[in-house]
Formats: structure tokens, C-alpha cells, sequence
């Protein structure tokens, strides 16, 4: 369960970031900056549901389940919010796709988490699919909160047309 308390730990310092975006200009701008602030905060509820987990308790695991279907369905959300194309950079055109990404990975890693254990066995190749398909997930979540500040990520592995 550590594993994952670095990766939200990361999430959770780059969404204070998110914080300073300032959303000039159309009520949609505004909007979308609610709603994106709103998306961080159920985050900060999921890291420290998840972080509260005794893994010693007996239902260690179908807690962590929990906590990653309320995260599966936080990003999906956050994937189906319409993005604004006034009054922001011109860095929020590359948002959308990302977030469908970052969805559709994160589905990915869910399903593969639940697969990790299912019928009280323990499969280490299916939990290592899930934790690669989370981290693709928080990788795009971060190239989000770059451009949310108009600014492009730095990454060879991408290109944004920049």
C-alpha cells in the first residue's frame, strides 16, 4: 500500500500547484477551475482514506478496492468535464485527451487490481500491470496540472506542438 501513498503524495503536491491557476476571463473558465479544484480534493480524501488502511486488518484489501473504485470514478468524472476554450491558454487544447487517457488507464489499473486478488489469490503480475497502468494514470494527471498553468511539460516520451 506504500507504493501507491508516493504516487498520491506526488499527485497531491503537483494539484497545489493547480491551486495559483488563475481561471481569467469566461464564467466556463471558472467553472472548469471549481470543478478541477473540487477533482484535487476528492483526491486528498482518497490518499488519506487509503493511507488510513491497516494492512493488518482482515479487510485490508477490500478497503483499498473501495478506495480505488471512488478514484477510478473521481478521474473518470474529471475526464468528462468539458474543457473551456476561452479565456484560457492555448495550452487547455491538449486537456481533454489527456484526461480521457488518464480515464482510460486508470480503468485499466482498477480492473487490474481486482484481478491481483480475486478469488483470495495473489497474482504479482497482474498487480505489477495495475501499478503501471497508475502510474501512466498520475503521468498524465501531472502533464494536466503543467498545462492548467499554460505551460508545456517537459518530456521527450510527448509532444504537444509546442
Amino acid at each position: 500500500m506504500r507504493k501507491y501513498t508516493k504516487v498520491f503524495v506526488c499527485i497531491m503536491l503537483t494539484a497545489v500547484l493547480l491551486c495559483g491557476c488563475g481561471a481569467k476571463g469566461s464564467g466556463a473558465a471558472k467553472e472548469y477551475k471549481a470543478s478541477m479544484e473540487k477533482f484535487f480534493e476528492s483526491l486528498d480524501k482518497v490518499n488519506t482514506d487509503i493511507n488510513s488502511i491497516n494492512p493488518e486488518d482482515q479487510d485490508a484489501v477490500s478497503k483499498l478496492f473501495e478506495q480505488f473504485d471512488v478514484l477510478e470514478k473521481e478521474i473518470t468524472a474529471m475526464s468528462q468535464l468539458t474543457v473551456p476554450t476561452e479565456g484560457v491558454p492555448e495550452t487547455f487544447a491538449y486537456i481533454g485527451d489527456l484526461a480521457k487517457s488518464a480515464s482510460d488507464y486508470m480503468t485499466q489499473a482498477n480492473g487490474y487490481l481486482h484481478d491481483s486478488f480475486s478469488e483470495g489469490a495473489y497474482n504479482e503480475h497482474t498487480l505489477e500491470a495495475a501499478l503501471e497502468c497508475y502510474k501512466r494514470t498520475n503521468k498524465r494527471i501531472q502533464y494536466i496540472i503543467t498545462l492548467l498553468h499554460g505551460e508545456y511539460p517537459k518530456d521527450d516520451t510527448i509532444s504537444f506542438g509546442n
